[in-house]
This record gives C-alpha cells, sequence and structure tokens, in this order.
C-alpha cells in the first residue's frame, strides 16, 4: 500500500469523526435556545447550592413568553438558565420563579424586572417557615435591553 492511500484511511474516518462531533455541537447550541434581538429579553442563571431539591412552586411572565422556562426541580447544586422574551406591550418586563423546599413550606423567590430605567432584581429572596437559615444572593451582568442576572440560593454565613 502506497503512502497515499495510507493517508486517506487513516484520515477519511478523523474527517467523518470531526463533521459528525460539529453537527452534534451546532445541534446543542441550537437546542439551548437563541435570544432574539428585536424584543427585550431576560435570561436568570439559578443556582442551588443547597443539599436540598427544589421544587416549581409558581413561575410569572405576565408580559411576554418562555424561551426556555424554569425546570420542574433543581437538584442540589445545580444551576439552570431561564431565559424569556417580552411582548413589547409595555416598558417594564417582569419575571419571577419559585421553589419550594423543605418540609415547612419554605420557598425561594427569583425575581427580575427588566425596565429601561434600571433593572432590579428586587423581590428575590426566602419566604414562608425555617427560612432563617438560607439566603438569595442576587447580580446583574447586564441591564435592558438583554438583562442578565445571576441567582444563589445558599446557606447563610454565621
Amino acid at each position: 500500500m502506497n503512502t497515499t492511500n495510507r493517508r486517506r484511511l487513516i484520515l477519511a474516518p478523523l474527517a467523518a469523526t470531526a463533521a459528525i462531533a460539529t453537527m452534534v455541537g451546532v445541534a446543542g447550541v441550537a437546542s439551548a435556545g437563541t435570544l432574539p434581538t428585536n424584543a427585550p429579553t431576560t435570561a436568570m442563571t439559578i443556582t442551588n447550592d443547597t443539599n436540598q431539591t427544589l421544587w416549581l412552586a409558581n413561575s410569572t411572565n405576565p408580559y411576554g413568553s418562555w424561551i426556555a422556562g424554569p425546570d420542574r426541580t433543581l437538584a442540589p447544586h445545580e444551576t439552570e438558565i431561564v431565559t424569556a422574551v417580552s411582548n413589547n406591550s409595555t416598558p417594564v418586563f417582569p419575571l419571577e420563579v419559585s421553589y419550594g423546599y423543605g418540609s415547612l413550606g419554605a420557598v425561594a423567590n427569583f425575581v427580575s424586572t427588566n425596565d429601561y430605567m434600571g433593572a432590579t432584581t428586587n423581590g428575590s429572596g426566602v419566604t414562608g417557615h425555617n427560612v432563617q437559615n438560607f439566603d438569595v444572593q442576587t447580580s446583574i451582568a447586564s441591564g435592558a435591553p438583554a438583562m442578565n442576572a445571576s441567582y444563589i440560593l445558599a446557606p447563610m454565613m454565621m
């Protein structure tokens, strides 16, 4: 077998493998959800930094639609990214995702308001019974029109 045929036998499977990996990678990006650029959007990164499973209690998006809505459960130390787009009927685009945890009815609230006058996470926190041990920490990476906010439910530092 000459050198050219040997190269073809080695390179053809490598090229096919690379092509398949590229197609799988592109499909993964497409399924992650692309945010539109023609309307206000919000991306909420929610992290459960506790040893308890969170159960979806409520999700509110009154002026838009979910691109990637909240999961029904959020396992301990798991992170999800919730995304939504506004229907442009109002200059203010509020979202709320609430998860229950524990056996005493505690609820973690993750709230965002995408507003040109100032994006906020006001209203985020923990409510219900036995909440003194947990807190929701928030940060905003970017505001309107493409709001990106992060939330971490974590045990309070004593």
